[in-house]
C-alpha cells in the first residue's frame, strides 16, 4: 500500500480503547510527562495516542508502505466487538463467555497491544543505543570484510538514514511474531477485574498493557508474573491463573489505585475521564517508561477470591 492510498495517523493505543474512557463531552482528560508545563488538559480521541505513520515502512526515496497499519486496523476491528462483549458481561458480573474463535482473537490483539506501542520499543532499544550499533557495526565490516570509504561511512550514519533504518526495524520486528508467546497467553486462561465502586476508576496508558513481575522472574509461563489491559473505566483484562478458564474478580479501592500508578510509572501520557484522577496521577507519569516491577503491597492477595 502506497503512501498516497494508506493511513498516515497511526494510533498505537485503538480508538475502541479510548472511546470507553471517555467523558459524556465525548473529551479524554490526558497529561504528557514530556509537556509539564501543559499540565492536565483535555483531548479528542483523533489527536491522542497516536503518531504519523509509526507502523510506516519508509522506502530510500521517502515514499511509505502502511501494510502494516492497515493489518493493524483490521485486528481492532475484529476484536471491538469482544471487547464490548466482556464489558458488558462483567458489568453483570459474568464471565465473557468468548467463543474459541474470540479468545483466539483477543489474544492475537493483547499480545500485539502490549508490543506495538513506542514507550515499551524505546525503552528496549532507543534511538542512540541503535546508532552504537550500527557504528559497531561498520567497524567490524571494516576490520573483517573491507575498509568502508569515507563517503560510505558518512551516508550510513548520516542522521537521516539512522532515524529511517530505525523505523523500519521496529517495523520488521512488529511484522514477526512468538507463537510460543501466544501459546503461554492461551495455557494463562483470561482474568476479568471489575471495579464495583464506582467511584474509581482505570486509566489508560501510552504502554496500556501493564506486566507486572516480581524481582525473580520475567517469565510469562510464571504465575507470578501478570499482563493487565484496561479495557473501560470499570474493566481489567488479563491472563488468569495457569490451565484455567475464565475467571472474574472485583478489586479493593487500594489496588485500583496500585493499579493506576504502574501504569502511569511505565508510561509517558496517560488519558482518563476524570481531571482530578488524571491530575492525582500527573506525578507518576513517566517515573519508569518501559518497566512495570510488581507493587510491594496489594490490599489483599491478588486473584485470591476467583469466580470460575
Amino acid at each position: 500500500m502506497s503512501i498516497e492510498s494508506g493511513p498516515k495517523r497511526h494510533h498505537f493505543v485503538p480508538k475502541m480503547l479510548q472511546k470507553q474512557f471517555t467523558n459524556v463531552e465525548g473529551g479524554l482528560w490526558t497529561f504528557d510527562h514530556r509537556r509539564p508545563a501543559k499540565g492536565v488538559w483535555c483531548g479528542k480521541m483523533d489527536a491522542l495516542l497516536l503518531q504519523g505513520h509509526l507502523y510506516s515502512h519508509v522506502r530510500e526515496d521517502g515514499s511509505k508502505e502502511t501494510e502494516l497499519e492497515s493489518w493493524f486496523s483490521q485486528l481492532e476491528s475484529e476484536t471491538a466487538p469482544i471487547v464490548e462483549k466482556i464489558i458488558m458481561q462483567a458489568r453483570t458480573w459474568k464471565q465473557p463467555g468468548l467463543t474459541n474463535t474470540e479468545r483466539e482473537c483477543w489474544d492475537f490483539f493483547f499480545y500485539q497491544q502490549f508490543r506495538r506501542v513506542p514507550d515499551l520499543y524505546d525503552s528496549l532499544l532507543t534511538a542512540e543505543q541503535h546508532k552504537v550499533q550500527v557504528e559497531k557495526f561498520l567497524d567490524e565490516f571494516d576490520r573483517n570484510v573491507r575498509p568502508l570509504t569515507h563517503t560510505e561511512r558518512r551516508d550510513l550514519l548520516d542522521p537521516k538514514t539512522l532515524a529511517r533504518a530505525y523505523r523500519n526495524l521496529r517495523v520488521s520486528s512488529l511484522k514477526t511474531g512468538s507463537d510460543n508467546v501466544l501459546s503461554v497467553i492461551a495455557g494463562r486462561g483470561l482474568a476479568v477485574v471489575r471495579i464495583p465502586n464506582p467511584k474509581k476508576s482505570f486509566v489508560l496508558g501510552s504502554r496500556p498493557v501493564l506486566k507486572l513481575t516480581p524481582p525473580q522472574t520475567t517469565d510469562l509461563s510464571d504465575p507470578r508474573v501478570e499482563l493487565w489491559l484496561a479495557i473501560a473505566p470499570d474493566v481489567m483484562v488479563g491472563v488468569g491463573p495457569l490451565d484455567q478458564g475464565e475467571v472474574i474478580v472485583d478489586i479493593s479501592d487500594k489496588n485500583v489505585r496500585l493499579m493506576n500508578e504502574s501504569i502511569c510509572t511505565q508510561s509517558s501520557q496517560i488519558v482518563g475521564r476524570s481531571k482530578e484522577l488524571i491530575a492525582s496521577l500527573s506525578r507518576f507519569v513517566g517515573r519508569h517508561v518501559g518497566k512495570s516491577p510488581l507493587p510491594e503491597m496489594w490490599d489483599e492477595p491478588w486473584l485470591n477470591s476467583l469466580r470460575t
